[in-house]
């Protein structure tokens, strides 16, 4: 009986320290090796959240030095596909930033225009082992060569209170690669936006023809007193029926020349804040 008790334990031990192996490197404060792990946050406002992103970095105070680089994911799988995760280790290191770090191994800073699927990888180094470690992000592309600039007008009076004003300056742009994704930055104040579809569907009005659009629900920067996160969308989302925008006249539509009339409701987890009929993005030209 004891010979099998001594087996047993020679198992235990070995499939624990396989285990404690296969984590070293891995945990933050507990590690043998060299690890620094970054991670995602909005930026702030005077920035663009679709295409950039604050990132921090956390030594787990083994790393002597560390470098980060910022590059397209897929061109990163290709190389190290091709060369091996060592070599674009060492590329990290040759093209990459140099993290200085504080003594609390915090360091943050804001990485812009990644309009795509964006790799951050991080090389941390104590002089003799090399870890790696990455955050991806996946940035909007936006056809700046197109925007067109301009005013957007709230006209429901709690929306207004809300975000302080009735009206912004705003961009109105349209999505690299889908022709029918739009967003109008800067809708509700630095920092925000507004993004809608266009459908296979027209009218027609005093101004022209328009396309009809849908406003998906979406998040703003904002609250409602102790009422939690102020949204946004159409009516056809709000009353959870689609010929509320097709057949019975609560429509959003785009002119050609980027004039916006936008049925809108604004809410919040507790219920609705009203609706304006209409917001307007007013073009300056």
């Amino acid at each position: 009986m004891k010979k099998y008790i001594y087996i047993l334990a020679t198992v235990v031990a070995a499939l624990s320290l396989a285990s404690c192996t296969e984590k070293i490197g891995t945990v933050p404060g507990n590690d043998a090796f060299p690890v620094v792990t970054p991670y995602n946050y909005t930026p702030s406002s005077e920035y663009d959240a679709d295409t950039d992103q604050r990132v921090r970095f956390v030594s787990n105070g083994k790393a002597t030095q560390a470098y980060y680089l910022v590059e397209k994911k897929a061109d990163k799988l290709a190389e190290i596909a091709t060369k091996g995760e060592d070599a674009y280790i060492n590329k990290v290191i040759a093209e990459g930033t140099q993290i200085a770090f504080p003594a609390e191994g915090v360091f943050e800073t804001v990485i812009t225009d990644m309009a795509g699927v964006y790799d951050i990888s991080v090389v941390a180094s104590d002089g003799t082992n090399k870890t790696m470690s990455a955050t991806t992000f996946d940035g909007i592309p936006w056809d700046t060569t197109t925007s067109i600039e301009g005013t957007y007008k709230i006209k429901n009076a709690t929306a207004q209170k809300i975000v302080g004003a009735a009206s912004f300056p705003a961009v109105l742009q349209r999505h690299a690669t889908d022709p029918t994704l739009y967003r109008i930055k800067g809708a509700f104040g630095p920092g925000t936006k507004l993004t809608f579809q266009t459908i296979d569907m027209e009218g027609e009005a005093s101004r022209g023809k328009y396309t009809y659009f849908r406003i998906p629900e979406q998040k703003l920067p904002y609250t409602y007193g102790s009422y939690g996160t102020v949204s946004a969308r159409d009516f056809g989302y709000w009353q959870g029926d689609d010929a509320y925008i097709t057949d019975m006249g609560y429509e959003s539509g785009l002119y050609a020349d980027g004039y916006c009339f936008i049925a809108v409701q604004y809410y919040v987890s507790k219920g609705s804040l009203g609706y304006s009929l209409y917001d307007y993005f007013v073009p300056n030209n």
